[in-house]
């Protein structure tokens, strides 16, 4: 079944840092190269590294260096090829990028490249020719807990291969097969900006790229070196590195696609659309649940701790380098929903803990005081975008005025 996806009116704002085309593998990145998308030496393999992702040195908030989120995964069908450089692609509108913004050169030019995945966003698989209808195999979601990127509004898509099943042996960090692609939108004041690609090309390897999409919405290309106020609106293009400081802090690059993210009513009555009640009818994961897990929380703590689960624990976890700095833990896990809420492992990490006193610590004693928000480590992080303890550490220059609201709200209860 086909579904047509027009442009929707969306947005997100400009990062403090920003990068965007790195391997991922566990958390190295991959060698950085030159090249040309259609050269005929191609690029460098998805293995091996220098360097690793950006840790968090918060006590209270979420990685402190790196990258802004995106998802990922996929299928074999139409995206990267495997063994060699990416086939074709170069700028059809010979701008070397497309408009808005300045100083980022388009893949086509022979910037720095460290990945196999395609230069044009029409050869990835995401949409049919059109580049409006789906792709074979790909299909929406949505996480019930919404990572804060300036009201930017996003969609996202994923394939599998065919044939392949989500490793679910851990519930709440799965594993995904080889050829998975996660696709995320990003629109700024109704302008469609951007599109991210993550991909799973051999285990453990992970590819990431922005495509930005040109003016007349007929294909997006990728841009490696990134791009400032892309489009005429505030939205930077990440570059390089960014998509690998908060997708490496999980031991699968998948963010916002599990169990507890996917435990919803479908967000729209399009039947592609995958939840996790849908996985387990399709028989798609390796170990499935006999159902959906569900709170046994109020919803005010729902609310407070999935809205942590998304903006702070992806690098704030137990696998996540952020955690073995500062034992600090934002991550739910299935086991923690069905417990009254005190006894669950974000509540015992953040309630009436001091925090650690570390170089860019902010004027507060406890990660979060009981009904002081002032002196709540948590919420001042937040609060405070100019500071350089603020936390996230990208992705966003606005406090988010909903999350503020709810913590001050959970605080002020607690």
């Amino acid at each position: 079944m086909k579904r047509i996806y027009a442009p929707a009116p969306m947005s997100w704002s400009k990062p403090r840092h920003f990068d965007s085309f790195k391997v991922l593998s566990g958390v190295s990145l991959g060698l950085v190269l030159s090249w040309g998308c259609g050269t005929s030496d191609g690029g460098p393999g998805g293995s091996g590294g220098a360097s690793s992702g950006g840790d968090s040195t918060s006590a209270g908030g979420a990685a402190s260096s790196g990258g802004a989120p995106s998802g990922g995964a996929g299928n074999e069908s139409g995206g990267a090829t495997t063994g060699g450089a990416a086939s074709g692609g170069s700028d059809p509108s010979g701008t070397g990028g497309g408009s808005g913004g300045g100083g980022s050169k388009a893949c086509n030019e022979g910037t720095k490249l460290t990945t196999r995945l395609p230069c044009l966003l029409s050869e990835t698989g995401l949409f049919e020719a059109d580049m409006v209808t789906l792709g074979e195999g790909v299909h929406p979601f949505e996480p019930q807990f919404k990572l804060w990127t300036d009201s930017a509004e996003k969609r996202r898509w994923i394939q599998l291969p065919p044939n392949t099943k989500i490793d679910t042996s851990d519930m709440d960090y799965w594993s995904f097969p080889v050829g998975t692609k996660v696709w995320k939108e990003f629109s700024r004041d109704g302008v469609r900006v951007e599109t991210r690609l993550i991909e799973k090309q051999k285990s453990g390897s992970w590819y990431t790229v922005a495509y930005h999409w040109q003016e007349d919405l007929k294909e997006a290309i990728a841009v490696p070196d990134g791009l400032e106020n892309a489009s005429g609106t505030p939205h930077d293009v990440p570059d390089a590195d960014a998509c690998l400081t908060c997708h490496s802090q999980q031991p699968d690059k998948v963010l916002g696609f599990s169990a507890i993210q996917l435990s919803h009513a479908p967000a729209t009555d399009d039947p592609l659309e995958w939840t996790l009640e849908r996985l387990i009818t399709l028989d798609l994961l390796t170990e499935p649940p006999a159902a959906p897990p569900s709170f046994s929380w109020d919803e005010l703590d729902r609310d407070m701790f999935g809205y942590l689960h998304a903006n702070c624990g992806t690098c704030h976890n137990p696998k996540g380098s952020a955690n073995s700095q500062t034992g600090l833990d934002m991550w739910l896990k299935i086991a923690d929903l069905s417990a009254p809420v005190t006894e669950s492992s974000v509540y015992k990490n953040l309630y009436n803990v001091n925090i650690q006193w570390l170089d860019d610590a902010p004027p507060a004693e406890k990660r979060v005081a009981p009904g002081d928000f002032e002196n709540s480590a948590i919420y001042q992080r937040f609060v405070n975008k100019e500071a350089d303890f603020a936390m996230p550490p990208l992705g966003t220059e606005v406090v988010d005025p909903d999350g503020e609201r709810l913590m001050k709200e959970w605080i002020a209860a607690h």
